[in-house]
């Protein structure tokens, strides 16, 4: 089955790094990356929600790098455009997101080598003499059914130009 994904504009590409522009998009989001966030995010999107909605699942999952401090779907765009139904859970959250520009890494494996990756990100980014703002985020394209060394992954870092 394929999913909706994010739109972004590739602005710069070097191997697996990519300078990347993402247009405007509505996120739910709920604390707590583990199986109960994605539970919670889960029945919004399954129709416990205000309409009684069933939205499709999109791609990527959104979570901090932690993994332990909130879990996001994106809201596919024709659901934005009829008017997401309300959060009936009020573990979540949903926020617009503005346009916005990230300094990525793509890689298919463990999330274990996250932290080395966030390292080359800042190290590309000072050389680009790019300036960094807020914490990290970690993109996730498959499901845990997946095994580790087949998931692919985004680690991304918000640059203001």
């Amino acid at each position: 089955m394929a999913y909706e994904q994010l739109k972004y504009d590739v602005l710069e590409k070097e191997g697996h790094i990519e300078i990347r522009k993402y247009a405007p998009f509505v996120m739910m989001k709920s604390g707590s990356p583990s199986y109960s966030g994605f539970q919670v995010l889960f029945s919004y999107i399954s129709g416990y929600n205000s309409k009684k909605q069933k939205i499709n699942m999109t791609v990527p999952v959104f979570t901090d790098v932690k993994e332990s401090g909130y879990i996001a779907f994106t809201m596919p765009e024709d659901v934005v455009k009829e008017g997401y139904p309300e959060a009936l859970d009020p573990r979540i959250k949903i926020e617009k997101q503005e346009e916005k520009t990230y300094v990525s890494y793509s890689y298919v494996g463990s999330i274990k080598k996250v932290d080395t990756l966030i390292k080359k990100l800042q190290d590309y980014a000072e050389n680009k003499g790019l300036k960094i703002q807020g914490d990290p985020v970690l993109l996730r394209y498959q499901g845990p059914m997946v095994p580790p060394i087949f998931r692919k992954h985004d680690v991304m870092l918000e640059i203001k130009f």
